[in-house]
């Protein structure tokens, strides 16, 4: 057990070293007005539903910064939705329903604060949803979908950021056949 811990923390020493080092190397965070980004990313929400589980995100988006730290982004996303059919004459779940979808959304993002290392950011949008089934199972095929999220990224490299994001999302109705999520995604946005 005490040569576990000893590993344990020796490693750990490791990455904050290595963290600190590069800091070193870090330059100052800049989202200048004129400058583009692509970021894949990736994303995972829990549901205000009883017959939502979880829904994973994959995918990407395309921004440019018209203003200094305000954005404006086309964002494309996969969706895989783990949810439950309903038997309707005793209304209890009848069997998995799992949902693929592909959604579109235009978003506005600002970046508050700024620093060398990291900018913290607020952003909302709106777009559509395009599902192989119902979402929810007494929902639509094709839905609205609003979002509105608060992240940070953090710089990496000249040209490189991690981007962390949580996120509200609204699908379809805002009654019994919508559906709402909050959760968060990452993505690695390179920007030129």
């Amino acid at each position: 057990m005490e040569r576990l811990l000893r590993k344990t923390l020796f490693i750990l020493a490791g990455v904050c070293l290595a963290l600190t080092l590069t800091t070193v190397l870090v330059a100052a965070q800049e989202y200048k007005s004129g400058t583009a980004y692509i970021e894949p990313r990736g994303g995972v929400y829990g549901t205000f539903s009883d017959h939502v589980n979880v829904i994973a995100t994959y995918g990407g988006a395309f921004g440019y910064f018209i203003l200094d730290n305000f954005s404006l982004e086309a964002e494309g996303l996969g969706y895989y939705i783990d949810q439950q059919k309903i038997d309707v004459a005793n209304g209890i779940a009848a069997k998995n329903d799992t949902a693929t979808a592909f959604g579109g959304s235009l978003m506005a993002r600002w970046h508050l604060a700024t620093s060398e290392r990291a900018s913290f950011f607020v952003g909302a949008g709106a777009g559509g949803l395009w599902a192989d089934r119902k979402v929810p199972y007494n929902g639509m095929q094709y839905s609205v979908t609003e979002q509105a999220e608060l992240g940070a990224t953090v710089h990496i490299t000249e040209g490189f950021n991690l981007k962390l994001a949580g996120r509200y999302q609204h699908i379809g109705a805002f009654d019994k056949t919508g559906l709402s999520a909050v959760g968060g995604n990452l993505g690695l946005q390179f920007t030129f």
